[in-house]
C-alpha cells in the first residue's frame, strides 16, 4: 500500500485537487441563492429579448458577449425555465458554472506546458481550483468565468504553436477556435492580440502566420461591426460614467492604486494571506522564467497586460476587479514557477505558506450552511406576493429595479409602482422623494441598495410599519402612510 502511494502520489493529489475544486463549485451552484442586481439585469434581457436582439443594445446598461447570451437563452428554453423561478436562476448560472470547472481542467494543460516539476503543476492547479474569486464567479450569472477559461485556451494554443512542426490542419483548427472565442468572452481578445504579437516578434513563416490570422481577423472584424461598435456607441456614456474611476489615466497617476486594489481583490476571502509574499513570489517566478529562457509565456503575459492598460487608457475597457480576473491564473503561474527548479526548498516553503489559507477557505466554504450573499430579492418577492393586496403600491429603490422586474417575470404582480431615483443634479435625496408619497399602503422593496438604511430610518419616522423582512443587504417593509 505504501509503495503504491509513493508511486502514485502525484496522481492521487492531482485528482484530489480537481475533485475538491469541483465540489466547492457544486456546493455553491446547487445551493442556488437568489440572483442579485447585475445578474437580474442580465437575466431580464435573456427572458424578454429575442435571439437577434441579444446582439443589440441590452437594457439596464448591460453588455455581455452575444453567444454567451444566446446559448444561455437556449438552455432556458429547452429546460422550460420561463415559469420556474428556482430552475431559471440555476439555468442562468449553468454556463459560468461549467466553464468555471473547465478552467481548472484547462489550467492543468497550461501548467504541463509551463512546468517540468509535477509539484509546480499541482501548486498551479491548487491555487486556481481553490481561489475564492474564481469560485465565486463560477457561481454568478456573468461571463467572467468564461473570460478565465478562454484566456487559458488562448494561452495554451499560442504555447503550442511551432511553425516548424505544425500542419495546415492544426493551423486551421487553432484559427477557428481563436475566431469563435471572442463571441463568448470579451477578455480573451487581450490574449489573442498578445499571442499574435509574439508570433510577429518571432518573425517565423509568414505564410503560416497569415493562415492562422485569417479566420480570427475576419471574426473580429464581424464582431466589431455587428456587435461591439453598436453596443459601445449605445452604452458609451453610461459605461464610462459607471467605470469612470476604473480607467487608467494617461499620466498613470492612478495606476498604482488601481493595480494594488485589483491585486487585493484577486485574493479576497483568504484570511491571513501574506500578499507581500505573493508579490515576492511573482517577481521570483518572473526571473526564473527568464533565466530558463522560457520567454514565450513572459512575452504573452506582458503583452496581455500592456494591451489591457492601453485599452483602459482609451476608456474602452476598465482596469478593475471582476473585469480582469482572467489575470489571476497568469499571476498564479508565476507563483508556481518558483518550485519548478531542482533546489526549490525556499520556494516550496513559500508555496506551502500561500496554499494553507486556500485550504482553510475550502474547509470553511464546505462547512458553511448559508450560500446567500445577503441579497434576497427572490425571497422578498415570495413574501410580498403572498401578502400583497390590490390596493398596495410597490416602492422600488433605485438599485432594486432590475431585481423586481426580473423576478416579477415569474410572480406577475400588477400593482402600481413608485420608483425612487433621486436626481443628484437637483440635489434630491431618497427621503425627499419618499416624503412625496400620498397616503396609503406601500411595500418598500429594497433588495439591493446602498441607501437601505435611509429607507428604514424614513419608515420608522414617517410611517406605520406593518411588516418587515431583512437580511444583510436586503429589506422589505409593508408600511402605512396616514
Amino acid at each position: 500500500m505504501i509503495k503504491f502511494l509513493r508511486k502514485n502520489i502525484y496522481y492521487i493529489l492531482l485528482w484530489f485537487i480537481l475533485a475538491l475544486g469541483f465540489i466547492l463549485r457544486c456546493k455553491g451552484y446547487f445551493a442556488n441563492p437568489s440572483l442579485w442586481h447585475d445578474e437580474t439585469a442580465l437575466g431580464w434581457n435573456i427572458l424578454n429579448k429575442r435571439y437577434i436582439e441579444l446582439f443589440d443594445k441590452l437594457e439596464f446598461l448591460q453588455i455581455a458577449p452575444p453567444l454567451f447570451l444566446v446559448f444561455t437563452k437556449i438552455f432556458v428554453i429547452i429546460t422550460d425555465s420561463y415559469s420556474h423561478v428556482y430552475k431559471c436562476d440555476m439555468v442562468l448560472r449553468f454556463l459560468p458554472f461549467i466553464f468555471g470547472n473547465l478552467s481548472v481542467v484547462m489550467s492543468y494543460f497550461v501548467c504541463k506546458k509551463l512546468f517540468k516539476s509535477k509539484w509546480s503543476i499541482l501548486a498551479g492547479i491548487s491555487f486556481i481550483a481553490l481561489n475564492p474569486v474564481l469560485i465565486y464567479y463560477s457561481l454568478e450569472f456573468k461571463p467572467y468565468s468564461l473570460d478565465v477559461f478562454t484566456n487559458l485556451v488562448t494561452i495554451f494554443i499560442f504555447l503550442n504553436i511551432d511553425f516548424k512542426t505544425i500542419s495546415l490542419k492544426q493551423i486551421f483548427l487553432y484559427g477557428l477556435i481563436l475566431a469563435i472565442l471572442p463571441w463568448f468572452s470579451f477578455g480573451c481578445v487581450f490574449a489573442i492580440i498578445a499571442g499574435f504579437l509574439t508570433i510577429i516578434l518571432k518573425k517565423e513563416n509568414p505564410r503560416f502566420f497569415i493562415s492562422l490570422l485569417t479566420l480570427p481577423l475576419f471574426s473580429i472584424f464581424m464582431y466589431l461591426s455587428l456587435f461591439v461598435a453598436k453596443a459601445y456607441s449605445q452604452n458609451q456614456n453610461g459605461m464610462i460614467s459607471f467605470w469612470n474611476n476604473s480607467f487608467v489615466k494617461s499620466d498613470f497617476s492612478n495606476f498604482y492604486q488601481l493595480a494594488n486594489d485589483n491585486f487585493h481583490y484577486f485574493f479576497v476571502g483568504l484570511n491571513h494571506f501574506p500578499l507581500w509574499l505573493v508579490k515576492l513570489a511573482i517577481i521570483a517566478g518572473f526571473i526564473i522564467f527568464l533565466k530558463k529562457s522560457e520567454i514565450l509565456f513572459v512575452q504573452i503575459s506582458v503583452l496581455i497586460f500592456v494591451s489591457l492598460i492601453f485599452t483602459s487608457m482609451l476608456n474602452f475597457y476598465p482596469f478593475s476587479t471582476r473585469m480582469i480576473i482572467f489575470l489571476i491564473p497568469i499571476i498564479i503561474f508565476y507563483i508556481a514557477k518558483i518550485i519548478d527548479t531542482k533546489k526549490a526548498y525556499i520556494g516550496g516553503v513559500i508555496v506551502s505558506l500561500l496554499l494553507i489559507p486556500h485550504f482553510i477557505f475550502a474547509f470553511n466554504f464546505i462547512k458553511s450552511s448559508d450560500m446567500n450573499k445577503g441579497y434576497l430579492a427572490r425571497e422578498l418577492m415570495f413574501i410580498m406576493s403572498k401578502f400583497i393586496t390590490n390596493r398596495d403600491t410597490i416602492v422600488i429603490s433605485e438599485g432594486s429595479d432590475t431585481d423586481y422586474f426580473y423576478y416579477n417575470s415569474f410572480f406577475r404582480l400588477k400593482n402600481n409602482i413608485e420608483s425612487i431615483k433621486p436626481d443628484k443634479t437637483k440635489k434630491e435625496t431618497t427621503s425627499m422623494l419618499l416624503n412625496n408619497l400620498q397616503k396609503g399602503s406601500y411595500w418598500l422593496f429594497i433588495s439591493c441598495d446602498f441607501n437601505e438604511k435611509e429607507y428604514v430610518n424614513w419608515a420608522k419616522t414617517n410611517a406605520d410599519i406593518q411588516m418587515e423582512a431583512s437580511s444583510q443587504q436586503s429589506t422589505l417593509m409593508l408600511v402605512n402612510i396616514y
